[in-house]
């Protein structure tokens, strides 16, 4: 079965996409282009930076069928790197931020680039030979040249069966086929979210499809790509028109929507693709509640980009529950073939071949990959096609069926995984003699990768996971792990798939609390459902056997709603483990936590008899310091300072939250010398505190603010006393009370880039309104007394950690401000990232390596001057 579609990229050549952005910067440069949390841009600035960072890659050498490796964190940075490579004419090669060093390393080598653009952080991760280019830099003029159709535009990765991923490279022609067929497909102009991975080829659609029709591209920061209640809030609050979202993450976004009630009605475009789609129950839901929403499924292997298109009906309720794939895009050549290359009748089964004007060029550096997968077309001269590895089904319309791999490579969040890949690395531990990968289904329609391990001996869900962090990126690491006694076999000797899918997976199963001896079950069974494995004991760590920051707000919330009162976060840094946690909710009398307004834990146990005190931010809670805490290597014992109990009575001064604060320090630790740090309003209280403790003879040896400052607000620059966050903490805690107000309508209130920053996480929709109340009480608190603060000098050394992306002028103005303050040595350190996220996620193991390091310098100092 053939089919053919003629290309609008056929004839004549069609505009590249840059040049048709230069054509909307020309006639409406004035119009919003480009936006994410930290700026945003029109379309001449945008070109302008586009030029700037042009000029410099052509200085540095990049130019015609030169691959110009990308390593950048998500931001108006990564669009304008990926335009500024195709202006200048080479090759755009994208590299996924969180793979391992080494492997990152490896596919620079084997790329061949001379040439990357990466920030600091990024280039630190390039091996050596390498002209890394600012993403930043100084205006330049560029002068454009004519771009040859054949030549590369971008190389893209795929998961390879031999263990080693595969760079396709992809031609100008084939790029701007794909976003002239994209443009003449339904509405253009349309405000567009940039949710796909920069290394996912979905995002030229994304991006070049947007700017080249005068659109808005608006950048989703990486928590909002992880979490759907973060991707609804970012839908709703940026007006976003069209989308593009594989499967899952459609499927999750659209729970969300159900369960607050929260309809994202800007929306009038929605493209899933990378993966199968299922119409599940909350998608059908979710396209009901918006009629003028048009949604497509679309189809294509990384080797030729987009294949086919199918546009589902306007009645949601009429939608199969597995659409296919729909009829070919312009410029493509659909043959569903049989083992012997014959064309199948309408209805056969075989195996999908694609040819036409979008085909990549092949693996880039391995022809013997290319000739086995991009073969010769037997029906027509000098033309080739590409080998899917798809089974399909044609009917007589012309409309596509997917019906699985030939060859069994998966997909995972519009991922291609290889199981081959995974199954290589896994046996790499020396623990595991047979591994086998495949996808299940867990809830909601969600399929993670599932990892089958024989092994000779106990092997641990823990050291598995930390053995293939080193060797594979994030989401190709295995979500579930079944061990067997031996991998089940066909008749033949191949690996029966079928058994292992009837295998049951590790979860555990909801239990009531019917009295006090059945808590540790419970406890048990919710940590195991949300760690995804049991592998721990009674005694063992919650955040030691994978749990984070994230995970405990789900534990303490089903535990909440199981024992039907209201679990506080800060429990699980007191009693971490399932007994202790088990002995606390079960006890008779309340927690001690609860009856102590100041209360100091541990948040990371070290090697030397010295302790770190981390001091809590604004709303009293220390879980925000986790991250740091995991990722330091000092020796030191880290502590946490928080609030608990009731909220600090509103009125009090920063020096009356300050010193309850230090009488409990003084009561742990009487004598001495004291280490103490705090990020934002948490710097501002260890500056009070270490104040204090000064005044009373102590000595304070170290004193760390990561973007903290008791005069000018980091986040906004304003003068402290002149902030809004009073006013916005009233207006939510006022909605609190009001009994009108729903749970969706408090959770509306808070997703916004002010509000993280200020608190460290939204409204989650489990929240109890008790706790919720206590932690904004507490913030109100704290935050009316530092506005009304006004610190004296401060004559002792400081460490002031700055966010490295904040604002250069702003940055400036708060140093400033410490050097006038702080009389004794200040040291600068800066650190990659802004306010809320230069202590967190990818940026926690620069953050924990310069605390380590200003640690043992201040220590070494300390040892020498007082012989201790």
């Amino acid at each position: 079965m053939e089919t053919v579609t003629p290309s609008v990229a056929d004839g004549p050549r069609t505009a590249f996409p840059v040049d048709l952005i230069r054509a909307q910067a020309r006639a409406a440069g004035h119009r919003e282009a480009l936006v994410d949390e930290r700026e945003s841009l029109t379309y001449t600035a945008l070109i302008d930076r586009v030029d700037a960072l042009a000029q410099r890659l052509r200085v540095a050498g990049a130019g015609p069928q030169r691959p110009v490796a990308v390593l950048l964190e998500r931001s108006t940075d990564t669009v304008i790197a990926m335009l500024a490579v195709l202006t200048a004419g080479g090759a755009y090669c994208p590299l996924d931020i969180t793979a391992p060093d080494a492997r990152t390393a490896a596919m620079v080598r084997r790329l061949g680039c001379g040439v990357a653009v990466a920030d600091r952080a990024g280039a630190q991760r390039l091996p050596s030979g390498i002209t890394v280019v600012d993403p930043v830099g100084l205006p330049a003029t560029f002068h454009t040249t004519p771009v040859n159709e054949d030549a590369l535009a971008y190389v893209m990765h795929t998961s390879g069966s031999t263990g080693v991923p595969k760079g396709v490279g992809m031609t100008h022609r084939g790029l701007s086929r794909l976003i002239s067929w994209q443009l003449a497909s339904g509405e253009t102009g349309l405000r567009t979210l940039q949710f796909t991975a920069t290394s996912f080829d979905v995002t030229f659609q994304e991006v070049l499809s947007t700017l080249a029709a005068g659109g808005c591209l608006v950048v989703a920061p990486e928590q909002v790509r992880r979490d759907p209640a973060a991707l609804l809030d970012a839908i709703v609050r940026h007006r976003i028109e069209r989308l593009f979202l594989p499967y899952v993450a459609l499927q999750l976004l659209a729970v969300e929507a159900g369960r607050r009630e929260v309809t994202p009605d800007s929306l009038r475009h929605v493209v899933t693709a990378g993966e199968r789609l299922i119409v599940t129950p909350a998608i059908r839901d979710l396209f009901a509640a918006l009629p003028h929403c048009r949604l497509d499924n679309h189809y294509g292997p990384t080797e030729a980009h987009l294949v086919t298109s199918l546009t589902l009906s306007s009645d949601p309720a009429e939608w199969p529950e597995m659409p296919g794939i729909g009829t070919p895009v312009g410029g493509v050549v659909c043959r569903v073939l049989d083992g012997q290359l014959r064309t199948l009748s309408d209805g056969g089964v075989g195996e999908l071949y694609v040819g036409g004007t979008g085909l990549a060029q092949g693996y880039l550096g391995d022809p013997a990959q290319t000739s086995e997968r991009f073969i010769a077309s037997p029906f027509d001269d000098g033309e080739r096609l590409y080998r899917t590895g798809d089974l399909v089904r044609v009917s007589a319309d012309g409309h596509h069926e997917f019906l699985g791999r030939a060859d069994g490579q998966l997909k995972v969040r519009g991922f291609r995984v290889e199981p081959g890949e995974v199954e290589q690395a896994l046996l790499r531990h020396p623990g595991i003699d047979a591994a086998a990968i495949d996808l299940r289904e867990v809830a909601d329609g969600v399929s993670v990768l599932v990892g089958y391990v024989q092994t000779h001996g106990p092997v641990a869900h823990r050291d598995i996971i930390e053995h293939l962090r080193g060797l594979l990126p994030a989401y190709m690491i295995p979500a579930r792990y079944v061990h067997v006694a031996a991998l089940p076999r066909t008749a033949t000797g191949k690996v029966d798939r079928r058994a292992l899918a009837e295998l049951e997976l590790p979860a555990g199963q909801e239990t009531p609390v019917a009295d006090a001896a059945s808590l540790t079950d419970t406890i048990t069974d919710i940590w195991a459902r949300v760690l995804g494995h049991d592998e721990f004991a009674g005694d063992d760590d919650f955040f030691d056997v994978g749990g984070d920051s994230l995970l405990a707000t789900w534990v303490v919330a089903e535990l909440g709603q199981v024992l039907g009162r209201p679990v506080e976060l800060s429990l699980l840094l007191d009693y971490t483990t399932v007994d202790e946690l088990a002995d606390a909710l079960g006890s008779t009398s309340a927690p001690r936590s609860r009856h102590r307004s100041s209360q100091i834990v541990t948040l990371r146990p070290g090697s030397s008899g010295r302790g770190v005190y981390l001091v809590h931010p604004l709303g009293g809670e220390l879980l925000g310091y986790r991250e740091l805490a995991h990722a330091s290597a000092a020796p030191v014992r880290l502590l946490g300072i928080g609030w608990t109990g009731d909220p600090p009575k509103f009125g009090s001064t920063l020096t009356e939250i300050a010193r309850t604060h230090v009488e409990q320090l003084r009561t742990v630790e009487p004598d001495g010398p004291y280490w103490l740090a705090g990020w934002s309003f948490g710097g501002v209280l260890a500056y009070e505190m270490a104040q204090q403790l000064r005044a009373a003879g102590a000595d304070v040896r170290f004193l760390g603010l990561f973007d903290a400052n008791p005069v000018i607000d980091p986040i906004t620059g304003l003068p402290m006393a002149e902030t809004p966050f009073l006013d916005m903490l009233d207006t939510v805690t006022a909605r609190l009370d009001d009994p009108a107000t729903t749970h969706a309508e408090l959770i509306e209130l808070t997703p916004g880039p002010t509000w993280l920053q200020l608190m460290g996480a939204p409204i989650t929709a489990k929240t109890s309104s008790t706790y919720l109340r206590k932690v904004l009480d507490t913030a109100r608190a704290c935050m009316n007394a530092a506005m009304r603060y006004e610190p004296e000098p401060y004559p002792g050394p400081v460490h002031l950690f700055e966010a490295a992306g904040a604002d250069p002028d702003l940055r400036a103005r708060l140093t400033a401000v410490m050097r006038g303050l702080c009389t004794g040595p200040l040291t600068v350190v800066p650190i990659t990232g802004e306010h809320w996220t230069f202590i967190r996620g990818e940026n926690v193991a620069e953050a924990a390596a310069r605390l380590d390091a200003a640690l043992e310098r201040v220590g070494a100092e300390g040892s020498t001057q007082h012989g201790s």
